[in-house]
């Protein structure tokens, strides 16, 4: 009666109030497609920043409804752990904290009323994860059927407090329980810091979505990590069960940032979920997260999933079929210099064809290729592309990019090659470049140029030479525009040329640990570099042996780049896999001047160490590497031990 009372209610409201709907059916089929929606504290399990308010997720709720993002397809509202009491009533029932004073029915309503579904949580154990709530262990078809009386459509059931490897039958006991109750809950399982692989046996034990990543997904650094634990994990997901990397948390993330997340995510076919737990009144950034286009990837299941089909250490292709015939690609940039990206129709997997339409789903510009598909992607950018094997009316598709050397030293001139080219299979004409100087340089030559024809297939090349005005000591950033026109009209094309500066304040000519000397540039995969430590501030541990002797802690894909100047003779180094990867593969580099003068090989945790020595003579630039292995870079921790240099 009470869910027709609310129904009649929202029949009245005002021409100008949002349409309402009361009672929102249940999916029939829980999990056939990844979920949309908000959450609270999804990687807080100790409730330190969950503190909601029923007026909260009210809030939350109406926010979904006027931004659109409900039109979208954004339909769930997730509490987290904490909305239930400490201890469960007389009748042994959940109760909702103080903090929702109206009831969880009430609340169900509520969120119901907005058109929109709810997910509540529980665990396996007599308490949930933060030890604040109680848990459903021995309650099962009680809560279950609580749930099914409230209109809940969702649970978040973690198994913090699962034991000796029970948490499949803890799981499989509570979904049991949903399904005699009649109504469709779609069963999440939430692992924090268990490492207990759900994903192996979620699907059997009822469940429709299983966590793949422990952490909390709120910077880049860790959903970067999050992306790499998803390898292997192709055949886990498909219609009725998904994986799940992480939700966002959107105020740690640029918009290039999140832009390349939801993009890689959509790939992943993962749920798009907003953690709302940084503050009541986020503001969720909704132009993004209601990208039609990208939520169509998502929510796309043509059998086969998402994955990625190239990686350079810095720059990764990822690709999905769709099931309408065109597929998906992903050129990813999780460095710290934008850089140009290369791949093609065939590394999707598409079949041979005349030509191919291209649509960017972020800009939303069409173009056609004859197949080859190249793009300078931004610092932490994806550029997310759909392709058609089929003719389009639509521009040639082009591209700017520049060639510069692996570092640029800050007292020398430079010389740089543009590149523009004509991919598609019309003519381009008219095209005009410009380019702006980085600051503290000066060209040598004229900074624009002009040519009459770009033929399908051609690439226009323009060397150009820059002079540093005096010493160089900001970043190396070219800017180039190419205006241009094609049988569609004017276009324009843009790039960044970027490169790491010779920085050498105390250049090393003398002996001595690197890990004490300044260094040129470094990217990480997971955090910073660190000086005689790792993984913020623990000391290196190899195969259980603490090493004193300090050096550099870095996570795969990882580069330190020296100056030497030409000036030493030998780096020294013992190197291994940190205990702090248990799983960890990783293989480590030593290149002089961009040439790979050592490598270890691929070494996997509890691998000996190994003692590097390699002779430097006349080496300008001396990079230290440390790639993944080429099977994800999770929990790959490396340790370069008492990296000395001899000059």
């Amino acid at each position: 009666m009470r869910r027709l009372f609310v129904l009649l209610c929202a029949l009245f409201l005002t021409a100008t109030a949002v349409p309402a709907a009361a009672d929102t059916p249940p999916d029939p089929v829980p999990g056939e497609r990844p979920p949309l929606g908000i959450t609270w504290a999804t990687g807080d399990p100790y409730c330190i920043y969950n503190r909601f308010t029923e007026d909260v997720v009210k809030a939350a709720a109406d926010q979904l409804v006027t931004s659109g993002l409900r039109d979208a397809g954004y339909e769930y509202v997730m509490l987290g752990d904490c909305w239930q009491a400490a201890e469960r009533d007389a009748a042994g029932k959940l109760t909702a904290r103080a903090s929702f004073p109206s009831g969880i029915p009430a609340l169900v309503d509520y969120v119901h009323s907005r058109g929109l579904k709810i997910g509540l949580y529980s665990g396996t154990g007599e308490k949930t994860c933060s030890r604040q709530a109680a848990g459903s262990l021995d309650h099962e078809d009680l809560d279950a059927q609580t749930f099914a009386d409230w209109g809940a459509d969702y649970l978040r059931y973690d198994t913090c407090h699962s034991v000796n490897g029970d948490a499949p039958a803890r799981v499989k006991k509570m979904a049991d329980a949903i399904k005699r109750t009649g109504r469709p809950i779609t069963l999440e399982i939430d692992d924090y810091d268990r490492d207990q692989s759900q994903w192996l046996w979620g699907r059997a034990a009822g469940a429709q979505i299983w966590r793949t990543y422990k952490h909390a997904t709120f910077n880049f650094g860790y959903s970067t990590d999050s992306l790499d634990k998803q390898y292997g994990l192709d055949g886990y997901k498909g219609s009725g069960g998904w994986n799940m990397p992480g939700p966002f948390t959107f105020s740690y993330l640029s918009t290039a940032e999140r832009q390349a997340k939801l993009g890689l995510w959509a790939v992943l076919n993962a749920p798009l979920v907003a953690d709302m737990a940084l503050a009541a009144d986020t503001t969720l950034p909704a132009a993004e997260m209601k990208n039609p286009d990208i939520i169509a990837v998502q929510q796309d299941w043509a059998g086969v999933a998402g994955h990625k089909v190239r990686d350079t250490g810095w720059t990764e292709v990822w690709t999905k079929p769709m099931s309408d015939g065109s597929a998906v690609l992903v050129l990813f940039n999780r460095g710290e210099l934008a850089t140009p990206i290369t791949t093609s129709v065939a590394d999707a997997g598409l079949p041979a064809a005349s030509g191919y339409r291209v649509r960017d789903l972020w800009t939303g510009d069409e173009t056609e290729t004859t197949g080859a598909l190249r793009e300078t992607v931004g610092r932490h950018a994806a550029t997310v592309l759909r392709v058609w094997p089929t003719n389009a009316t639509a521009a040639p598709r082009t591209s700017l990019t520049v060639e510069l050397p692996d570092s640029v030293p800050p007292s020398q001139p430079v010389t740089a090659t543009v590149k523009f080219t004509n991919a598609g299979s019309t003519p381009i004409t008219g095209a005009h470049l410009r380019l702006t100087a980085p600051a503290e340089w000066r060209f040598d030559g004229p900074a624009e140029a002009t040519t009459e024809t770009v033929e399908p297939g051609n690439t226009w090349e323009t060397p150009v030479t820059l002079t540093p005005v005096s010493t160089a000591t900001q970043p190396f950033k070219m800017p180039g525009t190419v205006t241009y026109t094609t049988t569609q009209g004017a276009r324009t094309a843009t790039t960044s040329a970027e490169a790491p500066l010779m920085l050498a304040p105390n250049p090393p000519y003398t002996n001595g640990l690197l890990s004490t000397q300044p260094w040129i540039s470094s990217e990480n995969g997971l955090g910073p570099v660190e000086r005689d430590s790792t993984d913020n501030g623990h000391p290196f541990k190899i195969n259980g042996k603490t090493e004193t002797r300090g050096g550099l802690g870095a996570h795969a894909p990882s580069v330190v780049r020296y100056y030497l100047g030409g000036k030493c003779k030998q780096f020294t180094a013992t190197v291994g896999v940190d205990d702090r990867g248990p799983n960890g593969t990783l293989g480590f580099r030593v290149l002089g001047d961009g040439v790979e003068l050592e490598a270890t090989g691929n070494m996997r945790h509890g691998d000996a160490v190994q003692r590097l020595v390699v002779p430097v003579t006349g080496v300008q630039v001396l990079a230290l590497a440390v790639d993944d292995a080429s099977d994800g870079s999770a929990g790959d921790w490396g340790d370069w031990v008492s990296p000395y240099l001899s000059c």
